[in-house]
């Protein structure tokens, strides 16, 4: 077809030349042998069909400014929507085709016959091809005019007889014979907007170079193999609508809203809609647990779900403010699971200046509790509802929240957003980019640590997407599944119930691979699990990387580990020493499951506690810059028991000189006690015993027995 397209623009281009002095209906007869058009140009031919070889984006200059228009539409309650600008970039509607707000339209749908945008490029370019991209009302575009360096218009494309398209969307490809001999830096775009009725949207306008026809292209990997959606089983749909899904990092536990159970709590008002928290947990392959109801308080007469759950599964995000009346509010809440295993009273989030003027929201809370990423409308909106970000703050309130750029939000809505367990990749919906129908399914990649540089939306593919309304996916730690609510595929007696589905994630559009760090919380004296608060940061700073809630009635826990980090872990709990561990994610490649036990040691006379974040330079006494964590937090710990008196031991392994280890240990232990009393700690407080190679938890000369015989440990010697 496109061959066919070029021969003709060919033959019209010679037929032009050949005949300038025949007559009009000579010229007409010419027209019918060739084929009946609505149209008469000067040489040009539009191409009406998509080319099986498009060019590529790289090829063609989109418009980056607006110079000059006729009439914009205006809404002061979207006073971003449909206006001139709206033009600028690549197509952000198409192939879609609908009235979108991320396309420029004129003022008054069949207002004029001389409705008309100018655009600039960022430089001026020789003109081959005028690309506009027709979003709605396809048929109106009238003229183009090209403007050369000194703003000399030349007109290249006339049609007298605008009508109706045959389909309501385009991309309308016009060529040139040939190649403009003078650079265009600016194009001008003629609509007659009363021959073709309704409103009329332009989405983009671009030039090139090439004779290929330019089409609009859906950000996505080409030929995803995606595999086929996986309808959950009976235990977790139902015969009512399931949405919502929210599956725990680990992939273990799945939380979802389902509508108008007849377990439900009746809802406050007749007639609204009546929406609980259920779960069910995966317990293997297929098979998952059948569904259960949460009891109040996080199910009450109102609308609830969950928007998060931590790694570990003990703490939950829900939608809306618990207030202490029992009423709900605009914002988010959290649960945390009690000794009983039940759920406590949601406590409302503190979000510095929170309002939304939308009826709705969504908000996502970051696996390691320090991020909320949130889908509201505030005034610096860009559109319907953007992405805003919002960082917790030491003293547990929300920072105000912050909107995340031009790169991730549209004049159109973007919603129900997910932040991966790696801390940056983001999932979300989107109706303000090229995609598959309404709302499509998007991942973004955070590229720096302002939380408003990301890398462009990329589609994830019509097999998760289709024609409707794409939104609200949760994905696993590992990438491997994302779990959604849709009604594509039900059995279900009316399109509006819906199911839950899952389906593998091609690994384009995964997250980047993360440790998942599993154990127990153990009294180091009594071997009893204990339900504690988890610390891990980053070495060698000691930034705070996020806090886990380990379960109080079986001391469980769960982390999750971005890569390219070394991190320290520890476990709090009132009355007890922790003991930290440090694991090493830098390079790390694939994801991986690793199992830790925590231990904490009661603050009682002879208890020893070793420290494990305690490093030095091989061979010598010089402290690593990673140990300072560690031993500020024995700073903290000393200041906070002022009456503690503690003895510093050093041990090294089994090889070497016996007096040139022990000589070794007592270097090392002075420099701790050093460092202690440079950090205000009298240093009649802390003794020091070097013990060099002679007390080995291990006679076993392999790396990990060696690594576990070096150590450092302090035992209290008085309380």
């Amino acid at each position: 077809m496109q061959a066919t397209f070029y021969f003709l623009n060919i033959l019209l281009a010679d037929f032009f030349s050949y005949t300038k002095n025949v007559s009009f209906s000579s010229f007409f007869k010419f027209f019918k042998i060739i084929g009946v058009f609505g149209f008469w140009t000067f040489y040009f031919l539009p191409s009406l069909s998509n080319a099986q070889n498009n060019i590529t984006n790289t090829d063609v200059l989109w418009a980056s400014k607006v110079i000059d228009f006729s009439s914009e539409y205006f809404d002061e309650n979207n006073p971003t929507q449909h206006t001139a600008k709206q033009v600028l970039g690549k197509p952000n509607v198409l192939p879609a085709i609908w009235h979108s707000p991320c396309a420029w339209s004129p003022y008054r749908p069949e207002a004029r016959q001389d409705e008309w945008i100018k655009v600039g490029f960022e430089k001026a370019v020789s003109v081959r091809q005028i690309a506009i991209a027709e979003s709605f009302g396809a048929g109106a575009v009238s003229a183009i005019i090209l403007y050369d360096l000194e703003d000399k218009g030349h007109l290249v494309y006339k049609n007298q007889l605008t009508q109706p398209a045959s389909t309501q969307g385009r991309m309308l490809n016009v060529f040139l014979k040939r190649k403009t001999t003078y650079k265009v830096k600016a194009v001008k775009i003629k609509l007659n907007t009363i021959d073709v009725g309704g409103w009329n949207n332009i989405d983009a306008i671009g030039v090139s170079e090439s004779n290929i026809p330019i089409q609009a292209e859906i950000n996505i990997t080409k030929d995803i193999p995606f595999n086929e959606t996986q309808r959950l089983p009976q235990t977790v749909n139902s015969s009512y609508s399931e949405i919502l899904p929210i599956i725990s990092p680990d992939g273990k536990m799945l939380f979802f809203d389902r509508k108008d159970h007849p377990k439900n709590t009746p809802s406050i008002s007749a007639g609204k809609e009546n929406d609980d928290v259920w779960f069910s947990r995966h317990i293997s392959d297929t098979i998952w647990s059948e569904a259960q109801r949460l009891n109040e308080p996080v199910n009450n007469n109102q609308h609830n779900y969950v928007c998060s759950v931590t790694p570990d599964g003990n703490v939950i995000l829900l939608a809306n403010a618990y207030l202490s009346s029992g009423k709900m509010a605009q914002g988010a809440s959290i649960s945390y699971k009690t000794i009983d295993g039940s759920w406590s009273y949601p406590e409302p989030l503190k979000i510095k200046d929170f309002y939304n003027t939308d009826k709705y929201a969504e908000i996502c809370l970051s696996p390691n509790r320090k991020v909320l990423i949130m889908a509201i409308r505030r005034e610096d909106t860009f559109g319907s509802r953007d992405l805003y970000v919002s960082f917790l703050q030491n003293d547990n309130s929300w920072s105000v929240p912050k909107n995340m750029g031009a790169m991730l939000n549209s004049a159109a809505s973007e919603i129900t957003p997910t932040l991966s367990s790696d801390n940056k990749t983001l999932y979300f919906a989107s109706d303000g980019r090229s995609g598959y129908g309404s709302f499509d399914m998007y991942v973004s990649r955070r590229l720096d640590d302002t939380w408003t540089n990301w890398s462009e939306p990329m589609n994830l593919g019509n097999i998760l997407n289709s024609a409707g309304w794409d939104a609200g996916y949760s994905i696993d730690a590992s990438g491997e599944y994302a779990y959604f609510a849709s009604s594509k595929h039900s059995n279900k007696t009316t399109a509006s119930e819906l199911d839950i589905y899952r389906a593998k994630l091609h690994v384009e559009v995964r997250p980047d691979p993360i440790l998942l760090i599993s154990g127990t919380v153990y009294n180091s004296k009594t071997k009893e699990p204990i339900g504690a608060e988890i610390f891990y940061e980053t070495l060698p700073s000691g930034e705070n990387a996020g806090t886990a809630q380990a379960d109080p009635q079986t001391g469980d826990y769960k982390i999750a580990l971005p890569p390219n980090s070394n991190y320290g872990f520890l476990a709090k709990s009132r009355g007890f020493v922790s003991v930290s561990q440090n694991i090493d994610a830098t390079g790390n490649e694939t994801y991986r499951e690793i199992k830790q036990d925590l231990y904490l040691t009661p603050i009682e006379v002879g208890q020893k506690i070793r420290l494990n974040n305690v490093f030095f330079k091989r061979g010598t006494n010089e402290l690593l810059k990673e140990s300072y964590p560690e031993l500020d937090r024995l700073v903290i710990f000393m200041l906070e028991n002022p009456t503690i008196k503690i003895e510093v031991e050093g041990h090294t392994d089994l090889e070497g000189i016996p007096t040139m280890n022990m000589k070794l240990s007592a270097l090392r232990v002075k420099a701790i006690q050093d460092y202690l009393i440079k950090k205000k700690i009298d240093k009649n407080r802390v003794e020091t015993r070097p013990f060099g190679s002679t007390n080995p938890i291990t006679r076993k000369r392999d790396e990990e027995s060696k690594k576990l015989n070096r150590r450092v440990e302090f035992r209290i010697l008085s309380y």
